[in-house]
């Protein structure tokens, strides 16, 4: 399925955008099935979003005892590290909103080796899901393809047979654990954040056909799929 693209004058168009959106589609949520279950991202545009959601009136129009937080990819370090999504997650929006903790969903990345904490992962969307999709889930794009941890040439790419998986990343030294592809694509709603001219090269490569097989390339949301660009990314 081919993404709606929607593209900003310049990232904090981008993110005023994107926020409107994930309270939209919190909202909308909320009021169909009483509950919001959002998968979050890292990288520097989510963070955006994540510090505009904490300010006002963002914070007051979400019933947040209603919101569940879940991570879409995480590296195998303290959860007080300077690498940690939900460290960066936390500093800009969780520990500014009234939600309750147990409504946020990290995952426990000191708890052991990197399988057994993605088994563990899988376990707790389990509990608190049941068989429900996310309603949302945010995504950043990398300048080699990937989207949460599905990193090129990694054996994550083909895993289908759990909601989550663990993998090595050479290049990076780092353990990380992230979601697979069929829990991202069952989504209600999917969002890839693109942002900065040090993307342009990468959209162009995917959009003009000029590569093939990225791991952004293999998702095949089955609801809604959006990208959302600044003009410098998009600028190619």
């Amino acid at each position: 399925m081919k993404a709606e693209q929607k593209i900003l004058a310049d990232a904090q168009t981008l993110i005023e955008a994107a926020t409107e959106q994930f309270v939209a589609s919190a909202r909308a949520a909320i009021a169909k099935r009483g509950v919001f279950y959002v998968a979050l991202a890292g990288g520097s545009t989510p963070k955006g979003l994540y510090q505009k959601l904490a300010t006002s009136p963002y914070t007051e129009q979400l019933d947040w005892s209603r919101v569940h937080l879940f991570f879409g990819d995480e590296r195998c370090v303290l959860p007080t590290h300077n690498d940690s999504n939900f460290k960066m997650a936390s500093e800009a929006m969780i520990d500014h909103i009234s939600i309750p903790q147990e409504n946020v969903h990290r995952m426990p990345t000191e708890e052991g080796v990197a399988p057994d904490v993605a088994i563990k992962y899988s376990r707790k969307m389990q509990e608190v899901m049941g068989e429900q999709p996310f309603d949302l889930v945010l995504l950043g794009l990398g300048p080699d393809g990937h989207i949460a941890s599905l990193f090129p040439d990694t054996a994550a790419l083909d895993v289908t047979e759990t909601k989550t998986t663990s993998l090595y990343v050479d290049k990076f030294d780092s353990w990380r654990v992230t979601m697979t592809y069929p829990t991202i694509n069952a989504a209600r709603q999917v969002i890839v954040f693109i942002a900065g001219e040090a993307k342009s090269d990468i959209v162009k490569d995917i959009t003009t056909g000029a590569v093939e097989g990225l791991p952004v390339q293999r998702l095949a949301p089955q609801g809604e799929y959006y990208w959302f660009m600044d003009a410098a990314a998009a600028g190619q």
